[in-house]
């Protein structure tokens, strides 16, 4: 308790330090001081200029927000803490068997366990091979080498640059001009190669301050798009309002935006509170709209959600560094984990402590001292991404069979099937038909679901089933794949069959399917048409897009 209180003085120093208070001078590595020199002890003496960096540039934002980690205590703690998979289990377990009788689930086969960590890490389905090599591995501890391996893949990376990509910029009205999708996609990219951790990700998203460069023509970088960070604040359009609302409900998993209105109709969130947090991104004053004569308006001063206010004298750059050290190492404020802990479990498990975007202090929770261990102890982890999944992935409790599951009570005995996102149904048929980019293009449309949404939630369309049974393109694609050539080499049907099970759904087919599948190559008279057939019903089974 001592180490808390201890660092909420001195986060509390170092928020005033940015506007010219009197802290002890904080010292860069390369020895430039940003903060204020010491209050003036000597009356005689002449009290010295304050020496404090603008934070204008991504750098000098970087580096303060760097020293505020420092002091984290959650981050020193950790460096003794352990919590694995096996804890996990354990209690997860204990509680959920205090409220149901229902079983659970088994452990799942080899070639499950591949395809389902391998698109949950990498998004691609493994190939024959890679599965016919894993499940004749006699290591015992083959899955947890295998996540590591894919952990460290380019692969990993570029899947959850992706998954962000979509999660900030699905609900964006910002003009194309305005905006690098890719260019933030690959910034993602990178910093997940080289292990950035969480916290320092988000960071340098709310901290930015992308500017218009009058000289260049909007859509050639004239708003600083080209470098990746920039790109959230560009995604909500600069306008403070959206910049507050995205932030609260990616990041800290907290609908807010209604209250920019009205007071939140379901929760505890005030009109008042939404925009003191949006005053943080407004580039001078902040002004709010009364609530019934919009022709009046009156100035709001920048307010953190649990009530502290920072200086008024921070400027605007100084100001998005304070909210965005607020929203990350407030001890008071648990919600950044808890936010990243439960819309990752709800990606890898298919259901949620809390449904996505809804942690609020009034809202559901199921197994609520589960998650706040296991946020905490990301926390702990130095909101370390790769100890996340590799803590969830080794687990028992990932590792199950799928379920339906009805009743909120029985949550967790089981994984739920999900749907695949857009991407990772177009690069399963791509690996199956080989490049085709329009191919890709439509899927990637027609396949496109806010990331933000629960998969409980999620349903196909007509739409997506009529793609893939009655597009040209891929069916002239799948009757001249690679996999198709190879099947019809093959003389045994038995042999022929199991190939297409794996060559399409990575799996082998049970006892009843093999029967089927011989007995109908053996009563056709075309044994091509027959191979074609079987692919087109392997390729339209729900299995393909979906993880199970």
């Amino acid at each position: 308790m001592r180490t808390v209180r201890s660092f909420r003085l001195q986060w509390f120093l170092i928020l005033a330090a940015v506007t010219a208070a009197c802290l002890p001078p904080v010292i860069f590595e390369d020895g430039t001081a940003i903060a204020a020199p010491r209050r003036q002890q000597a009356k005689k003496k002449a009290k010295p200029k304050p020496k404090l960096p603008d934070l204008k540039t991504p750098e000098d934002k970087l580096k303060f927000l760097a020293i505020i980690r420092g002091q984290f205590p959650a981050v020193r703690i950790g460096r003794t803490s352990t919590f694995t998979s096996e804890d996990l289990d354990d209690s997860l377990e204990r509680y959920v068997a205090r409220g149901t009788s229902t079983p659970f689930a088994r452990i799942v086969d080899d070639e499950t366990f591949l395809r389902r960590v391998k698109i949950d890490l990498t998004g691609t389905v493994p190939t024959r091979q890679e599965i016919k090599t894993f499940v004749d591995d006699p290591d015992p501890k083959k899955r947890s080498k295998m996540i590591d391996e894919l952990l460290d893949s380019d692969a990993w990376a570029r899947k959850w640059a992706k998954y962000w990509r979509s999660a900030v910029f699905y609900n964006s009205d910002a003009p194309n001009s305005m905006v690098n999708r890719q260019a933030f996609e690959d910034w993602l990219f990178e910093e997940f190669k080289s292990d950035a951790p969480w916290d320092r990700i988000v960071a340098e998203m709310i901290s930015a301050s992308p500017k218009r460069v009058r000289e260049r023509k909007a859509q050639e970088n004239g708003w600083q798009q080209d470098y990746g960070p920039n790109n959230f604040i560009l995604a909500c359009e600069r306008k403070p309002e959206i910049i507050a609302s995205n932030a609260a409900r990616l990041f800290m998993g907290i609908s807010i935006g209604c209250a920019e209105c009205h007071d939140h109709p379901f929760d505890q969130w005030s009109r008042e509170q939404f925009h003191e947090l949006a005053a943080f991104f407004a580039p001078g004053k902040y002004y709010m709209t009364d609530e019934f004569d919009p022709t009046e308006k009156s100035v709001v001063p920048a307010r953190f959600l649990l009530g502290e206010q920072p200086p008024a004298s921070l400027k605007p750059d100084q100001r998005r560094v304070a909210v965005a050290a607020y929203l990350i190492y407030n001890p008071d404020n648990y919600w950044f984990a808890r936010a990243y802990v439960n819309r990752m479990w709800n990606e890898l498990i298919g259901d949620g402590f809390y449904s996505v975007d809804s942690l609020g202090p009034d809202k559901e929770v199921m197994h609520k001292l589960v998650v706040n261990r296991l946020a905490a102890t990301f926390r702990y982890a130095a909101f370390d991404v790769k100890w996340f999944f590799r803590t969830i992935c080794n687990s028992r409790t990932y590792q199950r069979e799928i379920r339906t599951i009805e009743k909120d009570r029985d949550l967790f005995t089981a994984v739920r099937p999900a749907r695949l996102r857009p991407y990772e149904v177009a690069a399963s048929t791509r690996q199956l038909l080989g490049q085709d980019r329009n191919i890709e293009r439509t899927i990637n449309r027609v396949f496109d679901a806010d990331p933000s949404v629960p998969q409980r939630d999620l349903e196909g369309s007509m739409q997506q089933a009529l793609l893939f049974m009655n597009n040209g393109a891929i069916q002239r694609r799948l009757a001249g794949s690679g996999l198709k050539k190879q099947l019809a080499k093959i003389k045994s049907d038995e042999q022929l069959v199991r190939e297409a099970f794996l060559g399409v759904l990575a799996r082998s087919p049970n006892e009843r399917e093999l029967k089927r599948y011989t007995s109908y190559l053996g009563r056709v008279q075309n044994r091509n048409e027959a191979i074609d057939d079987i692919l087109w019903v392997l390729f339209n089974s729900a299995e393909f897009i979906t993880k199970r």
